[in-house]
């Protein structure tokens, strides 16, 4: 081949503003549809009111195209940022308060030669010296580390960490002395119980006298249902919105009814889910309507992501949280999905208890230009150590504990993975022991 056929067949890069990003929306869903990693977070359902309402003017789409013409890569960057407070300004993966994943929109056949035309444009046409992409799959990650190194671009990785998710499993077969049961006395005949693979049978006996104490405090009738499928999907957006605004986070202000702009970002984006058939809003209900929780979750390829929940608080101390966290997991073999991804913070003890696998994710640092692009790249994981320890140690001086984690599974922001500023999948907090030890 010669080397202008070779050049011919390169990728092709763009760095595009992200307002006018209506013209891609065809290319869009595709991509999104057949991504490597489902990331509803990066799809046209909901990147567009976030950049419309969450501060996303500044934002371009860094996109990458086959030689074919068809869109291959598709990743929002913000320029000029201080990843952590580090001295020198980085482009980023735009991400905000309500997005659990920076992983890239990424078609299964880009490879290295893809990754190598993004940095590149990046290098040529962005503003910092430096890239850092967070909340990364690890392996689309070693692409990109692979695609800096033919560059000689250096890399580093500057966080890693854990997710509870739940896989399907492949061979179907039943969980091993565990019968068919789980905690809200609904037969089941799947061949896989998900629940019962995870929690002992004295666990599960103790959650089905929860589940009937509830009942007797909400006077009975007490039921699961899917709002979005009833064709209820405002109305159960309203609850949400009610539900958490009336509980911990509207008391510390982070409800998303207390902000018009987060407001008007989550109605618009689950409209949207919704009218695609991607929102599920599963609610417990009592016997006269009333919601006692609420768990909204994205369904995107073969992943359900619990992004969002909320519950009555007066109700806390029959967990109504946990039970309906639970009902979702029993539910997953329904969806056909291959995989629940609880968006929630590592460590966290009931996401880690309920779902047994991991999602690896990280944040790399890539180098862009040399100089001072080199330079922050490498000095970055030392900086930010040292960043840390100084956290700490103020902390410790000031008695000051590090932020409460058990209250629900909270999913890691972009800016920061390793300091949560949202939650995401758990506005229900359990807010008693009951709820934080399944």
């Amino acid at each position: 081949m010669s080397p202008s056929a070779s050049h011919a067949a390169r990728p092709a890069g763009q760095l595009v503003d992200a307002a006018p990003a209506g013209g891609l929306v065809a290319d869009w869903h595709d991509l999104a549809a057949r991504a490597r990693h489902a990331n509803p977070f990066h799809g046209p359902d909901m990147l567009p009111p976030a950049l419309r309402h969450l501060g996303g003017d500044d934002v371009r789409l860094l996109t990458v195209r086959d030689d074919a013409g068809r869109l291959a890569l598709l990743l929002p960057v913000a320029g000029r940022r201080r990843h952590r407070r580090l001295p020198v300004r980085a482009t980023t993966t735009w991400q905000h308060t309500q997005h659990f994943l920076g992983t890239p929109l990424v078609a299964p056949e880009l490879g290295v030669d893809g990754w190598r035309t993004a940095l590149e444009r990046l290098a040529r046409d962005g503003e910092d010296p430096w890239l850092v992409l967070t909340s990364l799959d690890a392996d689309v990650a070693r692409d990109v580390e692979s695609a800096a190194a033919r560059t000689g671009r250096s890399t580093r990785r500057l966080d890693s960490l854990q997710r509870a998710v739940t896989r399907r499993d492949p061979t179907g077969a039943p969980s091993p002395g565990h019968p068919v049961d789980h905690p809200v006395d609904h037969p089941v005949d799947h061949p896989v119980d998900y629940v019962a693979r995870q929690l002992p049978g004295k666990r599960r006996k103790e959650l089905r006298r929860v589940w009937r104490r509830l009942d007797e405090s909400v006077g009975g009738g007490l039921q699961v249902v899917d709002l979005a499928e009833a064709g209820r999907a405002d109305e159960a957006v309203e609850t949400f919105l009610r539900l958490e605004a009336a509980g911990w986070k509207g008391a510390d202000g982070g409800a998303i009814a207390h902000h018009a702009d987060q407001r008007a970002f989550f109605v618009e984006a689950c409209r949207a889910l919704h009218a695609r058939g991607a929102l599920s809003v599963l609610a417990l209900l009592a016997g006269d309507g009333s919601a006692v929780a609420v768990l909204v979750d994205v369904r995107e390829g073969d992943t359900v992501f619990t992004w969002k929940t909320a519950y009555d608080e007066q109700h806390a101390a029959h967990s109504p949280g946990l039970l309906l966290y639970i009902e979702q997991l029993r539910r997953f073999p329904d969806t056909g999905a291959a995989l629940v991804d609880t968006c929630a913070d590592p460590g966290h003890p009931m996401a880690d208890r309920l779902h047994p696998d991991r999602r690896e994710l990280v944040t790399l640092a890539v180098a862009l230009r040399p100089g001072a692009g080199e330079w922050a790249v490498r000095t970055a994981p030392r900086l930010l150590e040292t960043v840390d320890g100084v956290r700490h140690r103020w902390r410790a001086r000031h008695d000051r504990p590090a932020p409460d984690r058990t209250r629900a599974p909270t999913a890691t922001t972009s800016a920061a993975p390793r300091t949560v500023t949202s939650t995401a999948s758990t506005a229900t907090a359990p807010t008693t022991p009951e709820e934080a030890r399944p």
